[in-house]
């Protein structure tokens, strides 16, 4: 039993098998359409197992579709999926880098909301002392509340203008990993063409050295044992 790889949707090839046959390994069940995303399998059609990872045991792949790719076109593929995943390892790790900065900012930002807050206290009772009335010091207390709501709401705003400009960030990338996804399938798709396109080339050329060789046999030109030795590796 072979692991379900990663899947894309494509419109063309999916839904639930209609026929009887074949049937997935534990359940019994019409398989469903899938075409592989991952790795050396990308683009090979297959039909899975109905059952969903979330619902129970998921048996894997039931039968493939296509044949496993021309080794050429799988080191392509090996070779793309390694660049996807170095660039996006460098976007995880820039994004904890931020993660970290971000909390470094709030701590210090708790911090010197905390220094703040004392100092508004000791200014407060430096007045207090002074003055020695409760209507001046109940004035100034406001005052102070006042202006440390201000600050407090300035921090906070920068702080928010901070989040949504990673969040926009973020978004620009995510945008970025899709338009790859959707370059590795088109070069997939083409890498596959021109392999089908060579390998008709060959037998093209095949069937013509067949004829040539047969022409000669029939003429009775050169060595009749060289000439079916030669015909015995085209049959090969």
């Amino acid at each position: 039993m072979q692991e379900t790889p990663d899947t894309i949707v494509e419109p063309l090839f999916c839904g639930q098998l209609e026929l009887s046959e074949p049937t997935c390994m534990m359940h019994h069940m019409r398989p469903i359409k899938c075409v592989a995303f991952e790795g050396t399998l990308t683009g090979r059609r297959f039909y899975g197992c109905p059952v969903q990872q979330s619902e129970g045991v998921n048996c894997g792949v039931t039968e493939w579709v296509d044949k496993p790719w021309h080794p050429i076109l799988q080191n392509c593929l090996s070779r793309l999926w390694d660049m996807y995943h170095e660039q996006n390892c460098g976007r995880v790790v820039d994004k904890q880098k931020y993660e970290k900065h971000l909390a470094k900012l709030k701590t210090e930002n708790d911090k010197l909301c905390i220094e703040y807050t004392k100092l508004v206290q000791d200014v407060s009772k430096m007045f207090d002392w002074q003055d020695g009335r409760v209507g001046h010091m109940d004035n100034q207390k406001a005052v102070e509340e006042e202006e440390f709501e201000k600050k407090k709401k300035e921090v906070e705003e920068s702080a928010r203008l901070e989040v949504q400009m990673e969040k926009l960030k973020l978004a620009k990338e995510q945008r970025c990993i899709l338009q790859s996804q959707a370059d590795i399938i088109k070069n997939t798709r083409k890498a596959k063409k021109e392999v089908e396109q060579e390998r008709d080339m060959l037998k093209i050329e095949k069937a013509k050295l067949e004829h040539v060789v047969n022409e000669l046999l029939s003429d009775g030109h050169a060595s009749k044992e060289k000439l079916e030795k030669i015909k015995a590796i085209l049959d090969s």
